[in-house]
């Protein structure tokens, strides 16, 4: 098969962003603060003991899940996206830290309803949400979408789990993502970080 035009990735917004190979290989350049956001996720983390359920919505090629395992490295991790090539970059990333991480090939919608594979303790959605919520989405739709995902993950969540995002506010600005995780029924809300359209916020499920 023959490539696609190298040109594409001149455009403005151009690119391969679904090739998980090429993402990978660009993604630092294209967005210098996704890595800074990684490890701000990590930081932001509570200790988690040896065993912790912890998934990766929407993982992708896995980044932040390995973020996560070089910090805690007993964690039971589980993947989960609809992709099944990133899945396998993902899987091939994390599995010589952790050789028993389970693979979900799954589709997340913002519709209220529970991930598979739960309930987990903790939950990590790094550049995530605005994707399973639509780009197109705008406004109050985009706000009722969030509040829907948000929804579905708290009930996806052990009593006392944590949510860690870290996003852009492209779709939907960073008040707006806190508020909607409130309304969902997540208490302690709070960002831990932000820089430029760049943020990493939290919440829990009550116990």
């Amino acid at each position: 098969m023959k490539p696609p035009s190298w040109r594409q990735n001149l455009l403005r917004k151009g690119g391969f962003w679904r090739n998980g190979h090429w993402y990978d290989l660009h993604v630092e350049r294209r967005m210098p603060l996704f890595l800074p956001m990684l490890d701000e996720m990590a930081t932001a983390l509570p200790p988690l003991e040896a065993g912790t359920a912890v998934c990766d919505l929407a993982c992708g090629t896995g980044n932040a899940a390995f973020t996560v395992l070089m910090a805690y490295p007993t964690i039971h991790l589980t993947l989960l996206d609809e992709d099944p090539a990133l899945l396998d970059i993902a899987r091939a990333k994390v599995s010589e830290f952790d050789p028993e991480v389970e693979v979900l090939q799954a589709t997340v919608k913002a519709d209220g309803e529970p991930l598979p594979g739960g309930p987990y303790e903790v939950i990590l959605a790094s550049l995530a949400l605005h994707v399973l919520v639509g780009h197109e989405a705008e406004g109050a739709e985009a706000e009722s979408r969030y509040e829907l995902l948000f929804h579905g993950l708290r009930d996806s969540l052990a009593p006392g789990g944590h949510l860690l995002v870290g996003d852009h506010v492209g779709t939907l600005g960073l008040f707006r993502h806190l508020k909607a995780m409130e309304r969902a029924g997540f208490v302690d809300v709070d960002c831990a970080w932000r820089q430029d359209d760049f943020f990493v916020a939290g919440g829990r499920v009550p116990e």
